[in-house]
């Protein structure tokens, strides 16, 4: 009984926190808002909180719940405009670590950033529209990360994405989930 206890639980741990990063699911892509410099190894993104109806507008460019990544290459720079147009609520990003469903917090701050620098202002209240924030920071590590928003129950309610860091990646590049709502081109 032991023996079967500890191996569902190193199961369940393993798809909670897997030991290599994840490529996400579907084609790689550069959307309208990436762009990328290699020679400077830094990759501009835009991100628009609320951009559309998706999920009550709980949502980065459209896309909440996991169903898009954000792929950057092991040493980059991550050079980030943000931007709320969401005119009924306020909202933020930070760069959590991954969540197992029922740990995600109820608001997040900066004790819960993975990453050095990598959050908007006021990330536990949020940026109220059409108010927005420039962040920059490096991603030094391979792992799995979740773009989060951390304004009270917005993250617990699907407002979520996935940044993953890949040491074996050349190139900065989004994938969408199969059967995700459309979300920012």
């Amino acid at each position: 009984m032991r023996c079967r206890l500890v191996a569902v639980s190193a199961v369940l741990l393993s798809f909670f926190f897997p030991a290599a990063p994840a490529i996400a699911q579907g084609s790689p892509q550069t959307p309208t808002w990436m762009k990328t410099d290699p020679q400077a190894k830094v990759v501009k993104l835009d991100i628009v909180a609320g951009f559309n109806a998706n999920n009550g507008a709980l949502n980065f460019n459209g896309y909440y719940v996991g169903d898009m990544s954000v792929v950057v290459p092991v040493g980059w720079i991550v050079d980030m405009v943000f931007k709320n147009q969401d005119a009924m609520l306020p909202h933020s990003l930070l760069v959590t670590k991954p969540y197992p469903p029922d740990q995600m917090p109820q608001q997040a701050g900066v004790n819960e950033v993975a990453i050095p620098r990598a959050y908007t202002v006021n990330p536990e209240e949020g940026i109220p529209a059409p108010n927005g924030d420039t962040v920059r920071f490096q991603v030094k590590q391979p792992g799995q990360f979740y773009f989060f928003c951390g304004a009270p129950g917005h993250g617990q309610g699907g407002m979520w994405t996935k940044l993953v860091v890949d040491a074996a990646t050349p190139l900065p590049y989004v994938s969408v989930a199969a059967g995700a709502e459309p979300g920012r081109p």
